[in-house]
């Protein structure tokens, strides 16, 4: 059998397109919904690039990705129905290299080892060659690893990179998750360790059409993702890629376009081998089945709410209560209001770090105790009064005590008492070409270099001592710096000699510091025990972006979240909020909740929902106000929005405010409880939801039954009602009539059965057996795997439900046939 016939693992051998587009209603039976075949894209499939035809052919779900004899990509086809989603005229390598700064593609690609699960790339002229292991996993995607990487000695190789994937889809790309979709047929790209970064190289923007990609696609309120980001939306459709940099010594890698030095890292740490990424075609409706297989069967986090994987679960997008005058004594009140507008957890904002002495360190401040002992007690007294305890957290923002924002003042952390940790973050380096006395305003460096454009602020560091600068001007061979501010972060001003040692000092958005590697080591590890020690389950990665800043881009941010994510107990249970969502941190992450008191508009915040509903996250609403002395209108106004969206809130207030508003507080509360506990039960209908998407409406909800029934009731701007009430009704939970499609032996399936409300937990064959060979998804309802067997497969699945629901039961069948 020529490799070309060869399909990893246990797939039947290729049809031709030709075969393909015959078989296709038949075998889409099997994979799609009973009935006729849906049209699947506007045209056939493409012509290949040149018209080469494709050498080696590699199975990844439903993806076929074909390469040519140089190792190019030449065809990205969905297998049932023979359609390419290669983007015309935009074909590049599966893999290669940034040698000595410049691209390097391989020339030739073989194909060897038991079942074709060994490619290697070569560069003939440039004596390289990169051998990918490719596994086949029964969870409906492929594995491709770049398990060994030979270069001739003495060839510094920069980055491995793979593809970019171009596609001609562009309905619908989730630029986080690396996901590009149609109504037919999505194709994904995941990282599957922390240094295999899901983006692009900010150091190689020339290269894999960078320049075509939209740097902003999503306009989401904090701004452009794209360079943490494995899909990217071009003109022509998409592009999927991912990269690893090599740290085997000292790079500099760019933030803003500026280089900062990072590493070496140790040993096999630094190394490019063992880049590795998962590749998948599916039915947009398994895709995230297809997602949580890739989780889980390659062990990355996976975080769980009542049991349930979060990208699948309602509860990813409880709303919470956010405190600003949250203290241990206090906490029973707050649990009183939490639990009057149906929430399970109260959140600390005493300030704008959150209940911390300083941000770097994280101590816990007098609100909470004054230490990990305190916090425990204060997360116990919450869970006596029946709630949960969430924190503010800062990433690795470090206080410095005198950041330019009032907002932001708060003492200085230990990172930076004199003198200050040499592992913050720093970029270029330059010496003073005249002595510096400690009341000198005017620094003279021989090299410029390190003022370049791109981080925030114009700190130096000159010894020990941190300042500031007002302008900088090239004056002959010198570099001369005026307006020059001594004694910054509570450093003190001493002379300098000439030559003493000045460098470009990486400060976040706030103008506070920011921590080099070991520094985001620390955090991890005082955050991890601090999780662990006290109980706490809430927090946000509130500035996570600043990971990146230090210079280590989207490995930055995943060294810090997913090392903190696996160390954590309770991996059941803990929601996590952030600043920046990335490809690298996907998984561990429950969710972004964008948007400001105040700040925000509402449309602004749907723009967001459309990026989070793109990505597979849970709908939320942002940050908004609640004050005892909110009117009912406004409030239902917003929570109206939130059902429209199926979207939780942070509702931020303060215990003093609650408590002042009285009675007028009772009403808001139980608005706010009646509107979560309708949503969460998926009580409002489709139309109902897209009414309330238009803002110009208004709207009052009251219960009819408790839990079960409310009316519904149109008002106009007054707050009068605009005809007659609508019935909300909790749907009875029942799973869907089917049948499910039939399957073929020694061909992949997927199906997925689903309830009619998202208060559905876990689903699970409780009587009766699946065919061999196909495996139900617990959290996400999804089947698939591919059959070993003929025959008819009779069987029952149960679906398990939140809020105190009863169960839902069906009989299924999934008929095996021959391939």
């Amino acid at each position: 059998m020529r490799f070309s016939e060869l399909i990893v693992g246990s797939q039947p051998p290729r049809r031709r397109p030709e075969q393909r587009r015959r078989t296709a209603g038949a075998l889409a039976f099997a994979v799609l919904t009973a009935g006729i075949l849906p049209a699947v894209g506007a045209q056939p499939a493409q012509a290949r690039p040149g018209g080469t035809t494709p050498s080696i052919e590699i199975q990844a779900g439903y993806l076929e990705l074909e390469l040519d004899r140089t190792g190019t990509v030449v065809g990205l086809e969905d297998v049932r129905t023979g359609v390419d989603h290669l983007a015309p005229g935009h074909a590049a390598s599966l893999v290669s290299l940034v040698v000595d700064g410049k691209q390097q593609r391989p020339t030739t690609v073989d194909r060897s080892g038991p079942g074709g699960q060994m490619l290697t790339f070569r560069n003939k002229a440039a004596h390289w060659k990169i051998q990918v292991k490719l596994v086949s996993s029964r969870g409906g995607y492929t594995t491709f690893e770049a398990v060994a990487v030979d270069v001739p000695k003495g060839v510094d190789v920069q980055t491995l990179l793979w593809g970019p994937l171009a596609t001609s889809i562009s309905q619908t790309v989730g630029t986080s998750v690396g996901v590009v979709r149609d109504d037919d047929f999505a194709i994904g790209l995941r990282p599957l360790t922390d240094r295999t970064e899901g983006a692009w190289p900010q150091e190689d923007q020339d290269m894999g059409w960078e320049s075509e990609v939209n740097h902003d696609p999503d306009h989401v309120s904090v701004g452009s993702l794209e360079e943490w980001s494995a899909a990217g939306v071009t003109p022509w459709g998409s592009v999927l890629r991912a990269f690893t940099f090599d740290y085997t010594k000292e790079r500099h890698r760019k933030v803003r376009g500026y280089p900062i030095p990072v590493g070496p890292l140790p040993g096999r740490d630094g190394r490019i081998a063992g880049s590795k990424v998962a590749l998948f075609g599916a039915s947009p409706e398994a895709t995230p089945t297809i997602l949580s297989n890739i989780a889980k069967g390659e062990k990355l986090p996976y975080p769980k709410l009542n049991g349930q994987w979060q990208k699948a679960s309602q509860a990813s997008s409880q709303s919470w209560l956010v405190l600003g005058d949250l203290e241990t004594g206090n906490i029973p009140a707050a649990a009183r209001f939490a639990k009057a507008a149906g929430m399970n957890r109260i959140y600390s904002l005493t300030s704008s770090y959150g209940p911390w002495k300083s941000s770097g360190h994280y101590q816990f401040d007098s609100s909470l105790g004054g230490s990990d002992a305190g916090a425990a007690a204060a997360v116990d007294s919450a869970r006596a009064n029946g709630v949960q305890l969430g924190v503010h957290t800062l990433s690795d923002f470090i206080s410095t005590g005198d950041e330019p924002y009032d907002w932001a003042w708060f003492p200085r952390d230990a990172y930076l008492k004199p003198p200050a940790d040499d592992r913050l973050a720093m970029g270029g380096t330059s010496s003073l070409t005249r002595p510096l006395t400690a009341d000198d305003t005017t620094v003279y460096l021989d090299d410029g270099a390190l003022l370049a454009a791109g981080p925030s602020y114009s700190l130096l560091r000159i010894g020990d001592e941190f300042v500031s600068y007002g302008a900088a001007e090239q004056v002959g061979k010198e570099w001369k710096l005026t307006g020059v501010q001594r004694a910054r972060w509570g450093s003190v001003a001493v002379a300098h000699p000439e030559g003493d040692h000045t460098a470009r000092v990486m400060a976040n958005s706030y103008g506070g510091a920011i921590g080099g590697h070991a520094v985001l080591d620390e955090i991890s590890d005082r955050l991890t025990t601090a999780w662990n020690t006290t109980g706490i389950t809430g927090m946000s990665w509130d500035g996570l972006e600043s990971a990146s800043e230090s210079g280590w881009g989207a490995y930055g941010m995943a060294h810090l979240v997913n090392k903190t994510f696996r160390r954590i107990d309770a991996k059941d249970g803990f929601i996590s909020e952030t600043s920046r969502m990335t490809s690298n941190t996907w998984d561990a992450l429950t969710r972004a909740s964008w948007g400001e008191v105040g700040s925000t508009s509402m449309e602004q915040v749907f723009a967001n929902n459309k990026y989070l509903q793109a990505n597979y996250l849970p709908g939320m609403l942002g940050w908004i106000s609640l004050n005892g002395s909110d009117s009912l209108l406004t409030m239902e106004w917003k929570l109206a929005r939130g059902a429209g969206l199926n979207a939780g809130t942070g509702f931020q207030s303060s215990v003093s405010r609650l408590e002042s508003g009285g009675e007028n507080t009772t009403r808001l509360l139980d608005a706010i409880q009646q509107w979560e506990t309708a949503r969460n039960l998926g009580a409002f209908t489709a139309e109902q939801q897209a009414r309330f998407r238009d803002l110009k409406t208004n709207w009052h909800l009251s219960a009819v039954e408790p839990g079960k029934r409310w009316s519904l009731q149109e008002l106009d701007a007054d707050g009068k009602p605009v005809g007659a009430p609508q019935a909300v009704v909790a749907p009875t939970p029942e799973l869907d009539a089917g049948p499910l499609p039939a399957a073929a032996k020694g061909a992949l399936y997927e199906a997925t059965v689903k309830t009619n409300t998202p208060a559905t937990t876990r689903y699970a064959v409780t009587s009766g057996t699946l065919p061999a060979g196909l495996v139900l998804n617990a959290d996400t309802g999804g089947i698939v795997g591919t059959p070993v067997r003929t025959g008819a497969a009779p069987f029952t699945v149960t679906a398990y439900q939140s809020s105190g629901q009863p169960t839902a039961r069906r009989d299924y069948v999934i008929e095996v046939g021959g391939h």
